[in-house]
């Protein structure tokens, strides 16, 4: 009995796992540089705090816009006599009947010459702009931080492969020199050498396997993921076509640069801003309307001005409704704002300055990447060669060892080029790719 009721539990225990944290993160999640960014952009913090300030910024604009609807404010007061009132008359006290008062007012008022109200309308709109633009940044270097993490993945797994690669040929070049040895065809020294270029490799292997888990763990935090979450990031360098490309045939317009545009952005809520302060000066009309009703309750009691005995009572009555229009006039605010003005004057000239040396340092970024990309296509196109003859000269060094008319110096020389080769190549790629990330950034390419 106890051993059934033990299996069962294991059963249910397995059927669980599925639905716990650990169980979701024994599934390797497969991914690709377009899965990678959509993962990114739907999942990443930095995107989601973007969102919820546009959302913010939308609701401030609805805000701003009610402003000029009618407000209606409606007040009420209700006081009870504690001790009467008196009255002195013909050198009598008289106490006065009253027993409450109460009156209720109602008020509308309609803004119908507000500049301020205008001008604050438009600097909730150049708000919004600027935080949809400011999303946008995000968006453009989460894209840009994400592609550089994902290409430092695929460089340490493709180094990782060829230093593997390297070692296999350095394990092989081991075994025949042991062979030859044992066989009387070769001496100790060439089993020697081999074996201590084959461990030498090993270090190096190890290095890289621990720089691709950490170049995981930074893909992964871009991404949004957990740290334990197991990835395999699928593709090698080598797949990716590079070439030369003429620096005129790029796009250097930076009109989609999200810099620029902000600081543009930034440069027209200045100016509104001063527009705003110039309403100060300006006068404002607007209509308003009240109307009131009100009344007194009286206490039963002998009334002196009768002569007789009143029962308690009370008046209600209305207070009638005003409308008119109510214009506002500063005088002293014509004055005041002036200094105001001129510091936010400075401001603009300031952003003004800002933008023509961000352009400057723009230009200059852009031009960098692209010949940073020229750069490496050459080297990858030299690289790529230089693999090729590496590969020929490995192949004729090992023939000649087999045939015993080479020494192991030599199959070693040439492996180890062939592994500098092969790095090279790889790294160019990487370097290409890299640039021309930061060429879209800088553009504002997607």
């Amino acid at each position: 009995m106890f051993t059934r009721l033990r299996q069962t539990g294991w059963l249910l225990l397995i059927a669980l796992l599925p639905l716990t944290g650990w169980g979701q993160r024994t599934d390797t999640l497969h991914i690709d540089l377009e899965t990678a960014l959509q993962v990114a952009l739907s999942d990443n913090p930095t995107i989601q705090i973007a969102d919820q300030e546009i959302k913010r910024v939308d609701y401030t604009k609805k805000d701003a816009w009610l402003a000029l609807l009618p407000s209606i404010d409606v007040t009420g007061q209700y006081s009870k006599v504690l001790v009467p009132q008196t009255m002195s008359l013909a050198g009598l006290v008289i106490k006065l009947p009253t027993d409450f008062n109460a009156n209720a007012t109602a008020q509308l008022s309609l803004p119908l010459f507000v500049p301020a109200l205008w001008q604050t309308i438009q600097m909730t709109t150049l708000d919004m702009q600027l935080a949809v633009e400011k999303a946008h940044a995000s968006k453009i270097t989460l894209r840009n931080d994400v592609t550089k993490a994902f290409y430092g993945v695929l460089l340490a797994q493709d180094s990782y492969n060829t230093l593997k690669g390297g070692l296999s040929i350095s394990e092989e070049v081991y075994k025949q020199a042991k062979d030859r040895f044992n066989l009387g065809l070769a001496s100790e020294f060439d089993v020697v050498t081999a074996e201590v270029q084959m461990k030498n490799l090993q270090p190096g292997l190890l290095e890289v396997e621990n720089g691709i888990e950490q170049a995981k763990m930074l893909l992964k935090m871009l991404l949004g993921l957990e740290i334990t979450q197991p990835v395999k990031v699928t593709g090698n360098l080598i797949n990716y076509n590079i070439g030369m490309e003429d620096v005129n045939a790029f796009n250097l317009s930076l009109n989609a640069n999200t810099d620029l545009r902000q600081l543009d952005i930034q440069k027209l809520q200045l100016q509104k801003a001063l527009d705003l302060q110039r309403t100060q000066r300006m006068p404002t009309l607007a209509a308003f309307a009240t109307y009131g009703y009100g009344g007194t309750g009286n206490k039963a009691g002998y009334s002196f001005f009768s002569q007789t005995y009143e029962p308690a009572s009370t008046a209600w009555f209305s207070q009638g409704m005003i409308g008119g229009l109510q214009l506002n006039i500063p005088i002293t605010g014509i004055f005041t704002n002036t200094y105001k003005e001129k510091q936010t004057k400075a401001q603009i000239n300031q952003l003004s300055m800002q933008l023509d040396y961000l352009e400057e340092s723009l230009n200059v970024q852009v031009r960098t990447a692209i010949n940073s990309m020229n750069n490496a296509a050459k080297q990858a196109e030299s690289a790529k060669s230089n693999e090729e003859m590496a590969q020929k000269g490995y192949d004729i060094a090992l023939k000649r060892y087999e045939t015993g008319t080479g020494i192991i110096i030599e199959v070693q020389n040439a492996s180890l080029a062939l592994t500098q080769a092969q790095l090279a190549r790889r790294q160019a790629i990487a370097s290409y790719l890299n640039a021309k990330a930061d060429y879209d950034k800088v553009t504002g390419e997607e």
